[in-house]
């Protein structure tokens, strides 16, 4: 009767350790153990492998390592679970020879690997470039008779997507459905992200409808990945129908599949259309969030309603909500477009009293513009107060140069640009080349291709 006893406690610390873990309270659940073990009550493997996990998740592999000390040092040995949490978490923080040495070590103790000790070796070899280890596991897993789960299936065929092997994937995809194994909405949703990925945007729908048919329901996730993909490679009316899909289906969980159609449909120069979805949107009875405030501001500005777009941003910052970089490079551009160059420079200005530091995109509408209106020289000082630039920033300057015939500083921008190991478009390279030849710089022309040679040698 007493054992019964020390067992039931036991199991009932661990009921506790494992809430208290999961709700992030490792230190309390440490405090209770060892009240526990002042009591009486023995801890027992599923105790550590409680807190093991808990900590490697946390803290990480050696904090996990620590708890395994302790374990063993408790007369306690470890067993599959306890190795599967620090191959787990050695595969989260990309440690490849780690979990190789883990998985051995188990061997090595006698702990007989199961399907998930396999599952995480397989997706950190896979995460860190090693596919066809990967591959040899599963095939190690076959001939240890080791029953794959959905997991081991999900894993593989997430690593063949990852590689480029669409095609083996969608195989083996095709090979489960037939032989009846496990096919759930992780799988399917796995395929149809895989797919999209691999730009195979038709296969992504054929496997959603399929999808419809079965008895699992597609979420959120399948059908944005889907909607996502359509518009990517431009098959707008399929993404536009992949939305109404998951509008009639009561999918939408929050505003972000708005935003992405609305985003897509202004790109597209489809204005009317983009209109009717911002009101749908904001009538949805959702609260607007800073990205959705962000995609009607820029929808303004692409319509020259720059007003309209100030007065949202007025709305947005009332209702409590933070401006960031891309709301203020929205501003800008809008700015640009309709040549109101002193006011964009004013919100750049605006920007750094903010301190915000990733402003390039911004500063590099302006640099942009400027060139674009033969106004080269405010585009030079304005380039020269950026704390960053990038291969967009110079693109810009040097094509501008080019274009009011100033080739020789467009020769001198080209050369800082390479030295700074930023790339230039091939457009800009060769027009500065042509238009040193043309006004008979050739010691300039000898220079830019040295340059270029320099960089293409130093080129990692």
């Amino acid at each position: 009767m007493t054992w019964a006893r020390t067992q039931l406690s036991t199991r009932l610390m661990n009921v506790c350790l494992a809430a208290l873990c999961r709700g992030g309270g490792i230190a309390r659940a440490e405090s209770v153990l060892v009240d526990a073990i002042r009591l009486g009550m023995p801890p027992d493997v599923v105790t550590y492998n409680t807190l093991l996990a808990a900590h490697c998740r946390a803290s990480g592999l050696d904090a996990g390592f620590a708890v395994l000390h302790r374990m063993r040092e408790a007369g306690v040995s470890p067993d599959a679970i306890t190795y599967n949490s620090l191959i787990a978490g050695a595969a989260r923080r990309g440690l490849t020879m780690r979990a190789l040495d883990l998985f051995d070590e188990m061997l090595q103790a006698g702990v007989a690997p199961d399907a998930w000790s396999y599952n995480a070796l397989m997706h950190c070899l896979f995460r860190s470039g090693h596919p066809e280890d990967a591959y040899r596991v599963f095939a190690d897993m076959a001939e240890k008779g080791v029953a794959p789960c959905a997991t081991t299936y999900n894993t593989l065929l997430d690593g063949l997507f990852r590689f480029g092997h669409a095609t083996n994937a969608y195989r083996m995809f095709r090979y489960l459905q037939r032989t009846g194994l496990p096919v759930g909405i992780v799988t399917y949703n796995t395929m149809i992200n895989g797919l999209c990925k691999s730009g195979k945007v038709g296969y992504a729908r054929m496997v959603l409808r399929e999808l419809g048919r079965t008895e699992h329901a597609p979420n959120v996730v399948t059908y944005t990945t889907v909607m996502k993909c359509c518009f990517k490679y431009g098959r707008f009316d399929q993404g536009l129908e992949t939305f109404l899909s998951l509008l009639e289906g009561g999918y939408i969980p929050d505003l972000f599949p708005y935003c992405t159609v609305i985003s897509a449909l202004v790109k597209k120069g489809r204005m009317e259309e983009a209109n009717t979805y911002s009101e749908l949107m904001i009538r949805s009875g959702f609260r607007l969030d800073s990205a959705c405030y962000n995609t009607l501001i820029y929808l303004r500005c692409k319509e020259g309603k720059l007003d309209d777009a100030f007065e949202l941003l007025s709305m947005m910052e009332e209702g409590g909500l933070e401006s960031d970089e891309y709301t203020f490079s929205i501003l800008v551009n809008g700015l640009c477009k309709m040549g109101h160059f002193e006011a964009a420079h004013k919100q750049l200005c605006y920007m750094e009293i903010r301190d915000m530091e990733s402003n390039v995109i911004a500063y590099n509408c302006l640099v942009d513009a400027l060139c674009k209106s033969d106004e080269v020289d405010a585009a030079i000082k304005l380039l020269h107060n950026m704390k960053l630039k990038d291969d967009f920033t110079y693109t810009s300057l040097v094509h501008g140069l080019c274009k009011v015939g100033r080739y020789h500083m467009a020769s001198k921008f080209l050369r800082i640009c390479l030295r700074e190991g930023n790339s230039i478009l091939a457009s800009a390279k060769r027009a500065v080349i042509a238009g040193l030849r043309s006004a008979g710089f050739q010691n300039d022309v000898r220079k830019v291709r040295a340059a270029l040679r320099m960089a293409r040698l130093l080129k990692p």
